[in-house]
């Protein structure tokens, strides 16, 4: 969701000469930055919450429960919530990189096309966890962005996830998007960028 609406979002108001606009209003730049992943992260989200309902009303019947003979509520509500959790914070990450990505881009086109290998790249990191099948224990793996979330999951839907694991996930991810706040900043700080043809 958040790769679909970050590129009209800057590279859009780029295109159509309304960045400048914004730029000379007595907002800071950090401000403008914040306001811009904000924004776009409340509808992003709103893309994960649907996709959290459908995976939560769906997960008894995906595990077979009745057939196995297990209880369908095998998960807990704190395990919703850790999933939830953990979603938002990665939706934070993907935006902040995506809005980076729509600053750096001198159109909506080239922003789009710039996004497509990184889906690729998050697609693919998202298959990991299921391809190793290993067990992993070193939290350092929780603070590799889009994988330590994937694992974190992976780990919840197994019931093999550890609290310790799910802090650093989720403040890795925060810290990852504050860190592409600074950047975004940064690049509307910057003439160059910002108003590049």
């Amino acid at each position: 969701g958040c790769m679909s609406i970050a590129p009209p979002s800057i590279a859009g108001e780029k295109e159509r000469g309304t960045i400048a606009t914004l730029l000379v209003t007595p907002l800071k730049r950090r401000e403008l930055a914040l306001g811009k992943v904000l924004s776009l992260s409340l509808f992003s989200m709103l893309s994960g919450l649907s996709s959290f309902t459908g995976m939560m009303l769906s997960l008894p019947k995906l595990i077979r429960a009745d057939e196995l003979g297990m209880d369908a509520n095998i998960y807990q509500v704190s395990d919703y919530v850790v999933l939830l959790l953990l979603i938002f914070s990665t939706i934070l990450i993907l935006v902040s990189v995506a809005s980076i990505v729509s600053a750096y881009a001198k159109s909506v086109k080239a922003a789009s096309t710039i996004m497509a290998p990184l889906m690729i790249v998050v697609m693919l990191v998202g298959m990991l966890p299921m391809m190793s099948g290993t067990e992993v224990s070193n939290l350092a793996y929780f603070a590799i962005p889009v994988f330590n979330s994937v694992l974190c999951m992976s780990q919840v839907f197994a019931h093999e996830a550890s609290m310790a694991a799910v802090v650093v996930t989720i403040v890795a991810n925060v810290l990852y998007t504050a860190l592409g706040i600074w950047i975004l900043t940064r690049m509307f700080d910057s003439e160059k960028v910002m108003f590049s043809k």
